[in-house]
């Protein structure tokens, strides 16, 4: 494959439920897939994928209670999305799990020929660094109704054996407080101030979920359009421009730590 195709991309949001309803979605999304970001919020996420496993994709966030120290709160899948003129195009979803959300990062392949994908296959980049078959594995829950283990417990078990422990590229615990940021894109977002020069505090915050209030001492509306390195802890301010900038020149998901 060439490196010259152009691959929209765009993020979005929806509840960590089986509506999988959509709560945001950035403008990309119009280039990507045809429809506005105003036609696809309060729609089920689940309904646009065109493969016939469409509904086990919400199962991987559901049993929160349930959840173990080595859950994954990141995942990357492939998928056919259904484009506003009916034809199905492949997606890379990268997706992260908050409290009561999932935010979700799609890279869409127009130069790839169609492929018809019967199963949901998973290959989590933290926790237990584990690749799962979501399809073959409901289906195992169907036929097993002598074994009580749960789906999770399943999925912990079998990537112990098969695959063992390895270090995790990013890891957050179940009961770590989790809140999704959206920021707008320098690259496409003019972000200049009323004299002219570059703002130097960087994008504004464009949706941020409701836990934010229990991580910081604000609520979603005292976030809502206030710039974002504002928010950064001082000894970090120039780490985080630097991923800032790395952010920019890539595609690749990318992870760093700092404090707010």
């Amino acid at each position: 494959m060439s490196n010259n195709v152009h691959r929209p991309t765009y993020i979005g949001i929806h509840a960590r439920d089986a509506s999988t309803r959509v709560l945001y979605v950035s403008s990309g999304c119009r280039q990507g897939t045809g429809y506005t970001p105003e036609f696809l919020i309060n729609k089920s996420a689940h309904e646009f994928i065109s493969d016939p496993y469409k509904d086990d994709y919400s199962t991987i966030y559901e049993n929160k209670e349930e959840e173990a120290e080595d859950d994954a709160n990141a995942y990357v899948m492939y998928g056919n999305i259904r484009t506003a003129d009916g034809s199905p195009v492949l997606h890379r979803v990268t997706s992260f799990k908050c409290d009561n959300c999932v935010i979700f990062i799609m890279m869409v392949f127009p130069d790839i020929p169609y492929q018809h994908r019967d199963e949901l296959e998973v290959q989590m980049l933290d926790g237990a660094r584990k690749r799962m078959n979501v399809t073959r594995e409901r289906e195992a829950d169907r036929r097993d109704d002598m074994n009580q283990q749960s789906a999770a417990a399943r999925w912990r078990e079998r990537s112990q054996t098969a695959y063992g422990q390895r270090v995790p590229l990013y890891y957050a615990p179940s009961t770590q407080i989790k809140v999704a940021f959206v920021l707008e894109n320098p690259a496409t977002t003019e972000i200049q101030s009323a004299e002219g020069a570059r703002r130097l505090n960087g994008p504004l915050v464009v949706f941020v979920t409701g836990s934010v209030s229990r991580l910081i001492d604000a609520d979603t509306a005292d976030v809502m359009h206030y710039p974002f390195m504002k928010l950064v802890a001082p000894e970090d301010l120039l780490r985080v421009s630097k991923f800032f900038e790395k952010l920019a020149e890539t595609h690749d998901v990318l992870f760093e730590t700092f404090s707010l």
